[in-house]
């Protein structure tokens, strides 16, 4: 008579390699670094339980526009069989996908640099969703920004609902009829986290300004982006409590870094300076 099996008593043991912590595994690498107008790189990695993770990073979606997307190929944990059910998010800002593209492509020729980047940069993304999954973040956001930086914020938009949180961008979530200034009130009373990208623009708005002080005013964390040495002028009277702030410099790390300080930021809110 066989003996009852107890799994209780079994280790549970992590699929990794001391080399390759993820087992990532470029799988194919069209174009990319080569300048022929279609470009993408497809690789998998091991995640927990799981094996051969799938995920692409490609501009074949937009190959008329300088927009390039993540998407995520295969996945059980987030019930993706195929590329009929692929989740993904775009980097519609031009400036960060030209930014993040030149990191990608410095990073081509080792393999041990390109798995680097993706370690550093695509994988922590992807690992946070899956963990979302089941306890999806209640944080809501809204984006402040000056209108030439709109495709930037758009950029950080989708990268956020991509991890599963509710944002509010004035294009597309202001309800028809509505009073802009109305709709603005609203939507910041309701938020519980205000990204704000500073920068001499935004300072010489009233309307920016006056978002700024009423999210302050309600008390609402408050995330600011910028170069310090350009705003530092602007920094003063009623924009004094920004210097007790952590102003986030965006001009020398990745996208993807900027938009891991927003979700560490919010899931340490009590350690923030207030």
């Amino acid at each position: 008579m066989a003996e009852n099996l107890d799994l209780s008593k079994e280790e549970a043991r992590l699929i990794k390699s001391p080399l390759n912590k993820y087992n990532i595994e470029i799988k194919e690498n069209r174009g990319l670094n080569e300048n022929t107008g279609f470009w993408w790189l497809r690789f998998t990695f091991d995640f927990a339980f799981e094996k051969e993770i799938e995920v692409r990073l490609t501009n074949f979606k937009y190959s008329q526009k300088p927009i390039w997307t993540m998407e995520i190929v295969k996945c059980d944990y987030l019930e993706i069989k195929d590329k009929d059910e692929m989740d993904s998010f775009d980097m519609e800002d031009e400036m960060a996908n030209s930014s993040e593209l030149l990191r990608l492509n410095a990073s081509v020729g080792s393999k041990e640099r390109l798995r680097k980047y993706i370690e550093d940069n695509i994988l922590p993304l992807v690992m946070k969703k899956i963990k979302y999954r089941k306890f999806s973040p209640q944080f809501r956001f809204f984006l402040s920004h000056k209108s030439k930086d709109k495709p930037l914020m758009k950029t950080f938009r989708n990268g956020l609902k991509f991890l599963g949180y509710q944002t509010w961008l004035d294009e597309d979530d202001i309800p028809m009829g509505a009073r802009l200034t109305a709709a603005f009130k609203a939507a910041i009373e309701k938020c519980d986290c205000f990204i704000v990208w500073l920068n001499e623009e935004y300072f010489e708005s009233s309307f920016c300004k006056a978002e700024l002080l009423y999210a302050k005013e309600q008390e609402k964390i408050i995330i600011p982006f910028g170069v310090y040495s350009e705003i530092k002028p602007f920094l003063k009277d009623d924009f004094q409590f920004l210097v007790q702030l952590n102003i986030y410099n965006t001009s020398n790390v990745s996208f993807f870094e900027v938009l891991r300080k927003i979700d560490y930021a919010l899931f340490n809110f009590e350690e923030l300076p207030k």
